[in-house]
């Protein structure tokens, strides 16, 4: 995940923190809000996974390289912090 993507899901949390706050202020519903954030969250992810999977599909196709495994990420990104 870029660092885009990361805002896009903290911001997403927050706004559904608020949301159910402010529901639960008014003595609304906070279930209701939950259920709607959380199908909202599985979608994000859908919609991110099937991105991804063309993103990986296309640079099969044109024989570039792909993207490292989340695993070898984190450690080429520990490398780089030890490292700089």
């Amino acid at each position: 995940m870029n660092t885009l993507e990361i805002v896009l899901v903290l911001g997403g949390l927050l706004i559904g923190v608020g949301v159910g706050y402010d529901a639960e202020r008014w003595d609304r519903n906070v279930n209701a809000w939950s259920l709607i954030g959380a199908v909202f969250s599985v979608l994000g992810l859908a919609a991110w996974l099937v991105v991804r999977h063309q993103e990986a599909e296309h640079r099969r196709a044109t024989a570039e390289e792909l993207p490292p495994r989340m695993r070898r990420w984190l450690r080429l990104r520990r490398q780089a912090r030890s490292a700089g």
